[in-house]
C-alpha cells in the first residue's frame, strides 16, 4: 500500500491530532513507548518506540496495515474501526516527523 495522502504542514498537523487521541496514551507524547498506560503500571509491557529503526525502516504500508489491523504480537489491538483511513495514513505522516 503507498501513503495517498500527501505529507504536508496541514495533514501533519491532523495526524498529531488523530496520534494525541489515540496513540499517544500508549506510544507516549515522543513516541518512545512512555505512555500513561505503561508508565502508570496499567500495561504490562513496554509498547513499541516509534522512533527507533525498526518503525522507521518499515514502508507506510506495513504501518497502516498494524494500525488498521492490530500487531502480530496481539499486544497492540486493531484500530480500522476507530479511525478513519486518511487519518491513519496522517498518522503515519506525523509519526514520521517524531524520529527527526
Amino acid at each position: 500500500m503507498v501513503n495517498s495522502v500527501a505529507v504536508n504542514e496541514a495533514n501533519i498537523e491532523d495526524g498529531k491530532v488523530q496520534y494525541d487521541i489515540f496513540c499517544k496514551i500508549c506510544h507516549g507524547e515522543d513516541g518512545s513507548g512512555d505512555g500513561y498506560l505503561y508508565t502508570s503500571g496499567l500495561f504490562p509491557a513496554k509498547p513499541t518506540s516509534l522512533i527507533e529503526a525498526y518503525v522507521n525502516n518499515k514502508p507506510d504500508g506495513e504501518i497502516y496495515y498494524v494500525i488498521t489491523a492490530g500487531s502480530i504480537s496481539g499486544l497492540m489491538g486493531p484500530h480500522g474501526s476507530q479511525i478513519q483511513p486518511d487519518d491513519r495514513w496522517k498518522i503515519i505522516n506525523y509519526v514520521r516527523t517524531l524520529a527527526e
